[in-house]
């Protein structure tokens, strides 16, 4: 038979899996990719969030990750800005659009009548492939998520 957690163990066990009961001793990479993405609303708040939870972090060390697109910063989860890996923003960001997309309109419908969205969202591809082109940093065709 399964044993069932309390409630100050499933407390426990949520922070030691956020790396909030001790620091851990995992790369920056992994660390983001574990925590399946971290608040960053404001750009400083990964830096903070990382600090609290790895031993050597180095903030460096995310500013080139950073620079380098390994990770990204995005409105994803309850339309909330995260730092996620590239990897999961490129998995992520379709399970999301729908929802960010209805927010949207809901939120700026006045502002965006008239405007051809999809229009928009194709230049916007088009620009960011021939900027990630000119400086040789796409991680792959941005079309792949359209």
């Amino acid at each position: 038979m399964t044993e069932r957690l309390d409630v100050r163990a499933l407390n426990r066990a949520t922070l030691a899996r956020q790396f909030l009961l001790e620091r851990t001793d995992v790369s920056v990479l992994d660390a983001v990719g574990h925590l399946c993405g971290l608040q960053a609303q404001e750009p400083q708040e990964p830096f903070v969030g990382l600090w609290s939870r790895v031993s050597s972090f180095d903030p460096s060390e995310l500013s080139r990750l950073l620079e380098q697109r390994a990770v990204v910063r995005l409105h994803l989860m309850r339309r909330t800005v995260h730092l996620v890996t590239a990897e999961d923003a490129w998995n992520w960001r379709p399970r999301h659009q729908v929802l960010l997309r209805q927010r949207i309109l809901g939120v700026y419908a006045r502002d965006l009548t008239g405007l051809d969205l999809d229009e928009l969202a194709a230049q916007a591809r088009a620009e960011v492939q021939e900027r990630w082109s000119e400086t040789r940093m796409a991680p792959r065709d941005v079309t792949d998520h359209a």
